[in-house]
């Protein structure tokens, strides 16, 4: 699901039960915490099911309690309608507002990149473009960055010593609307298609290890070929595991996101 629609769907889920408790005849204090648990616990449940990253629930579970404590601040029951409500509190809910729409705005980026037409707008030449635009830090950096240049290298050399090379079609077009065709046809050293060879395909998020395992029908020819799509909108790596023997070769290659 769209962080987009969990975060600030959840938020006017919050205000709605709110409402609905309100109108129910709930004290203010229990509407507050029937607007903050509902939404909180139905998407921890959800999170559990599709664990979307730390990052990701801890705003959530801060964003929904935040807009219930508002709402329990500004319709407390110390408020006169007549004496309307104090600046301070005012001041306090647009601060918190202010503040969880950046830190959503940051963390969908973070993960997904900027929206295409956002990105046509500000970044300049981006027409025609495969841009990423999500954040470095939410992929792995520093010490581990390392790492994974050295087994990209290895899984080269790998592929070298058999005198292999793959040509890839397809993750491209890879969308989280609909199905597309990945295909993958291994070549020897003489340019003849290699046929027997496990190949799968792996779709996850950068920086985590799950994903779902898809594995390529052979098609003859050295050619390999399976229906494929993004999980979600945004940045996704697609891991291409080949073995040939004991040996076993995975390369990676960014897809999605703009």
């Amino acid at each position: 699901m769209n962080l987009l629609i969990t975060i600030f769907g959840g938020m006017l889920l919050t205000v709605l039960i709110y409402a609905a408790a309100r109108g129910l005849k709930l004290s203010n204090f229990w509407a507050a915490v029937a607007a903050s648990a509902l939404p909180s616990v139905a998407y921890v449940i959800y999170a559990v099911a599709l664990w979307p990253g730390l990052d990701v629930l801890t705003l959530h579970v801060i964003a929904y309690p935040t807009v219930a404590v508002l709402l329990y601040q500004l319709y407390g029951g110390k408020a006169s309608i007549q004496q309307g409500t104090h600046w301070a509190p005012k001041l306090m809910i647009g601060f918190f507002v202010v503040i969880t729409v950046l830190y959503g705005g940051f963390v969908y980026i973070a993960g997904q990149g900027l929206p295409p037409a956002l990105a046509r707008l500000l970044l300049p030449g981006a027409e025609n473009k495969n841009i990423h635009t999500g954040f470095a830090g939410v992929v792995a950096h520093g010490e581990d960055a390392a790492k994974e240049v050295g087994h990209h290298l290895g899984m080269e050399a790998k592929l070298h010593k058999l005198g292999w090379r793959l040509e890839v079609s397809g993750l491209d077009a890879l969308t989280p609307q609909r199905s597309g065709s990945v295909e993958v046809r291994v070549i020897d050293p003489d340019g003849q298609g290699v046929d027997g060879v496990p190949v799968t395909l792996t779709l996850r998020r950068p920086g985590q290890d799950a994903g779902e395992v898809v594995t390529l029908a052979g098609l003859g020819g050295g050619q390999y070929q399976a229906p494929a799509r993004l999980p979600a909108t945004g940045a996704w790596l697609a891991v291409l595991g080949l073995r040939a023997g004991d040996e076993y070769i995975s390369l990676e290659r960014r897809v999605g996101g703009e």
